[in-house]
């Protein structure tokens, strides 16, 4: 049995490929385009640094957190975990290399319950 032909819109697709690609790639070699391409990144990059930081003005002019504030926090709050699960368990490794008097009465150290570490949480991506 013979192959099929391709589809109506798979063989319009692959003529233009084949007239347009050799074109296509020359002209992404050229200058012209290496500094279109420059430029076209700068005026993206400066529309939104200017619309990030229009908004963020505008966010702290009605008194709310501006996205770059909550990350801020984020990485922040981020640091306090990791330490204080660092020192907890620097605390219990201390509380085991040195030993404790056990209280027949007590099931607990009379300073009370141990606290647990903190328990890993799922990390969300920054929102844009």
């Amino acid at each position: 049995m013979a192959d099929p032909s391709p589809p109506l819109w798979r063989q319009a697709f692959d003529a233009v490929e084949r007239r347009v690609t050799p074109r296509a790639e020359e002209f992404v070699r050229t200058e012209t385009f290496a500094v279109g391409a420059a430029l076209t990144r700068r005026a993206v990059t400066l529309a939104r640094d200017t619309a990030r930081g229009a908004t963020t003005r505008f966010w702290h002019l009605i008194d709310l957190p501006a996205g770059t504030d909550v990350s801020r926090l984020r990485a922040q709050v981020g640091a306090l975990d990791r330490e204080v699960r660092r020192l907890t368990l620097q605390l219990e490794a201390e509380r085991r290399r040195t030993p404790e008097e056990t209280d027949v009465d007590s099931a607990q150290p009379a300073d009370g319950p141990r606290p647990r570490p903190a328990r890993r949480r799922t990390q969300r991506p920054a929102r844009p």
